[in-house]
């Protein structure tokens, strides 16, 4: 999880410049390949749980700071409720490591 938010994405013209500038450096560029990332079955409930409540994280607004202050559990229980859909308790601290992680890195990148 940590590697798909930790690598910081690169556009096709920020790319071109890149490549571009190497090029004038005398470097040859390797060819990019997309990331894959490969998650054993046990995790999939959790992950998928993640892909619905990503958005459900807290912030907290500075002057010109934002700060990741985590998932808000309390809309993470009504979103789960409302939807229905029923989570293991293993499967629920799989998904707080998840966003553990995900507001540590981007903490880290405002910091």
């Amino acid at each position: 999880m940590r590697e798909l938010y930790a690598r910081t994405p690169v556009s096709p013209a920020e790319q071109r410049q890149l490549d571009e500038e190497m090029a004038l450096l005398g470097i040859k560029a390797d060819t990019a390949t997309e990331l894959q990332i490969e998650f054993w079955d046990e995790h999939q409930a959790a992950m998928t749980w993640w892909l619905q409540v990503q958005d459900l994280m807290r912030y907290s607004y500075g002057a010109g700071i934002a700060v990741c202050e985590g998932l808000d559990v309390l809309a993470v229980k009504a979103d789960s409720e409302l939807s229905g859909i029923e989570h293991s308790k293993q499967d629920y601290q799989k998904l707080r490591l998840i966003a553990h992680t995900v507001a540590a890195i981007f903490n880290h990148k405002v910091g």
